[in-house]
């Protein structure tokens, strides 16, 4: 099995496909900037793009001969995989962090000076959940993880109970929504089990065999 993420931002003020993929193409990678474009695609309704972010990184070495520690900045790369669909106002990130949207963002409204607004989106788990559960075979709400739980006055959060039941992963999820911070579920796919984390932030990641990624992507899209 393979994982992957499958990161949701909701996108504003960018232009129609085709002159979104011209002005990505025209950055291409400037020698001068911390941002670039390694490669860029488009059809009528969306983009898809690869975005470079160069940073500095301090790397400490040892001189066993003086015994002193010194340090080095070295270039670190990060690449965002993103499909951009200005009509839908909708960007998918297929790497990293929730932290991603907000580099992203920055790029279009800094580099290419683009009146875009880039913002989170807000996923309610429980409702995906049950949408998960409709539209696939052999769903399991496997485990729920809390940011504030107290069953008693001697355990406290954070929590993540594992469930043989769904229900009563429900039930648990339901009297501690506003504390939850994933859920886990498992369901059938094309040539096994896929596992998809879900987060209100609308963060996803998954795992399944490469050749049902695009499967499990299309039932987790329905989630938005």
């Amino acid at each position: 099995m393979s994982s992957y993420k499958l990161n949701f931002a909701r996108v504003r003020g960018c232009p129609a496909a085709a002159k979104l993929a011209e002005a990505l193409e025209s950055f291409g990678l400037p020698d001068d900037e911390e941002f670039g474009v390694l490669n860029c695609s488009a059809n009528d309704t969306v983009v898809l793009a690869s975005i470079s972010r160069r940073t500095k990184q301090a790397v400490q070495t040892i001189n066993r001969e003086t015994r002193e520690v010194t340090s080095s900045a070295v270039e670190k790369v990060t690449v965002y995989p993103v499909a951009i669909k200005p009509k839908a106002e909708l960007m998918e990130i297929y790497a990293g962090s929730a932290a991603g949207i907000e580099q992203v963002g920055a790029f279009l409204a800094g580099g290419l000076g683009l009146s875009a607004v880039v913002e989170e989106m807000e996923l309610d788990v429980a409702d995906a959940i049950e949408k998960l559960a409709k539209n696939t075979q052999k769903f399991q709400l496997r485990s729920v993880r809390v940011s504030d739980y107290a069953a008693n006055s001697y355990m406290i959060g954070p929590y993540s109970p594992k469930f043989t039941d769904t229900q009563h992963g429900m039930d648990f999820l339901e009297e501690y929504a506003a504390a939850v911070t994933s859920a886990q579920v498992r369901f059938q796919s094309q040539s096994g089990k896929a596992t998809a984390t879900l987060t209100p932030r609308a963060c996803l990641s998954y795992s399944c065999q490469d050749e049902d990624s695009a499967t499990v992507q299309a039932a987790l899209r329905k989630l938005i």
